[in-house]
């Protein structure tokens, strides 16, 4: 049950942006463990979080990380439009291109995906066409029911 908390907090912490090393230090000292433990952690982490998070759908989790640039961009444009000092209508400017960087980046990589599923998908359909028409080369009663077909 440790574990579980542990990396919990290690997803929250990762979250709000803290390092690596960060991480180590702060959850080796709340939890009582070796720096070695956080770090295997880390390693292993492709096991346990989508178990922890309850990763089943990825398009809902698309679907929440879309939601959440879209809230850190809305409350840039606040800023921005609000802002009485230069300084923080250029942060949130600053904000919303990188929010904008992210949307392509996501919308790019998730084109590949579905290309290359696109891609397994149809290379898996030429494979079954080349095995059935293999079984009806191979089977005499569907040569003549392909001929009387044909004629």
């Amino acid at each position: 049950m440790v574990a579980v908390e542990r990396r919990l907090e290690l997803l929250k912490l990762e979250g709000l942006g803290f390092s690596q090393p960060e991480i180590v230090k702060e959850l080796s000292k709340i939890f009582h463990c070796s720096e070695r433990a956080v770090y295997h952690d880390f390693e292993g982490r492709e096991r346990w979080q989508p178990e922890l998070q309850h990763v089943e759908n990825h398009s809902r989790i698309l679907m929440k990380i879309v939601n959440r640039y879209e809230q850190i961009y809305r409350q840039a444009s606040i800023k921005l439009l609000t802002g009485a000092q230069e300084a923080i209508q250029l942060g949130a400017l600053n904000i919303m291109l990188k929010v904008n960087r992210l949307f392509l980046t996501l919308t790019i990589k998730l084109e590949q995906s579905i290309l290359h599923q696109l891609k397994d998908t149809f290379q898996e359909f030429l494979k079954s066409l080349e095995n059935s028409s293999e079984e009806l080369q191979l089977s005499p009663t569907s040569r003549n029911t392909y001929s009387t077909i044909k004629a």
